[in-house]
């Protein structure tokens, strides 16, 4: 039930359905009543989970996830109630880590599943304020030294080849620097990280992810490590302004998951435990653009922009 209403509702704000029969619910309805039921939910789960059976209930979620949450087309509400156990159960969060990552990790999953594995890792790595610094460096790193040995082995382009898992992963690599880098040069030991991760090899490979990143991160990815001086990205951008790749090379419209809960009820129970982006004056209106609008009547231009930023054509490539 729960899927059904949160994809239904997705639809209606994409405009997918009109409401000329009178009999349909409306969008607010529907929205109200998502709202309801996932968040008492959300509370019976607080309530009954305890030491003795809260591994149980891990089991049972992420066996749920991985059946119908994680093959469907991103709902945006429902993926909450994992995000919800595994901060409340925080001691569990590497297990949800490590289910992300072997969903992406595993070559015999369709392109588009690995996609969202990567994808989920790096939302909950950047909102969960659960998983801490030497968490994300940890992903970071992992997902850096994924990419470097991708590269080792397919640095050249080949119409044949398939890079979407390669893409994928840079893109969010790029994005939880995004979000984490305050945290990453406050440390005294963070050139040494950079060195290890080596974003410049990864930037400058002949397999260029920054033709196939999103706009949006690609822009906050490029301002930072120019402020920074780590990484020249701005060349490469240049270039590739000027250059066309098959279509069959581009990445999909997903958004990241975990963005934000739009439902009332349901957001009391996610707020406290959700990390907002932090970021400097000049670099707020570029984070304002990729945030997910409150304004369910901003959800057009929204899904316009990111359609633009981004290929669609990625759900019929696999790897």
């Amino acid at each position: 039930m729960l899927m059904y209403l949160d994809l239904h509702l997705q639809l209606i704000r994409m405009n997918f359905f009109s409401f000329e029969d009178q009999g349909r619910a409306s969008d607010d309805e529907m929205a109200d009543k998502l709202d309801m039921v996932l968040s008492q939910f959300l509370k019976y789960m607080k309530e009954n989970t305890s030491d003795i059976n809260v591994e149980q209930w891990c089991k049972v979620l992420l066996l749920g996830f991985d059946a119908h949450i994680l093959k469907a087309h991103m709902p945006p509400n429902v993926p909450f109630i994992l995000f919800y156990f595994f901060n409340i159960h925080s001691k569990l969060k590497t297990v949800l880590l490590d289910y992300f990552w072997s969903v992406f990790a595993d070559k015999n999953q369709p392109a588009i599943i690995r996609q969202s594995g990567i994808m989920y890792l790096a939302s909950f790595t950047n909102r969960s304020k659960s998983v801490g610094k030497a968490d994300f460096k940890k992903i970071m790193l992992t997902t850096a030294n994924w990419c470097h040995s991708y590269i080792s082995n397919n640095d050249e382009i080949s119409v044949k080849c398939n890079h979407t898992a390669f893409y994928a992963a840079c893109q969010s690599l790029f994005y939880i620097f995004c979000y984490r880098h305050k945290e990453i040069f406050s440390s005294s030991e963070y050139k040494m990280f950079l060195d290890k991760i080596d974003l410049h090899l990864i930037v400058h490979c002949k397999l260029n992810p920054l033709k196939h990143c999103n706009q949006h991160i690609l822009r906050m990815f490029n301002k930072l490590t120019s402020m920074y001086e780590i990484v020249a990205c701005s060349a490469v951008i240049e270039r590739n302004s000027r250059m066309l790749l098959p279509s069959t090379q581009l990445l999909g419209n997903e958004e990241y998951p975990f963005k934000h809960c739009l439902l009332t009820l349901t957001s009391s129970f996610i707020q406290p435990y959700f990390k907002d982006m932090e970021c400097s004056n000049e670099f707020q209106s570029e984070f304002r653009q990729y945030k997910v609008s409150e304004n369910f009547e901003d959800w057009d231009n929204i899904i316009g922009e990111a359609s633009i930023a981004m290929s669609p054509d990625f759900q019929a490539m696999s790897l």
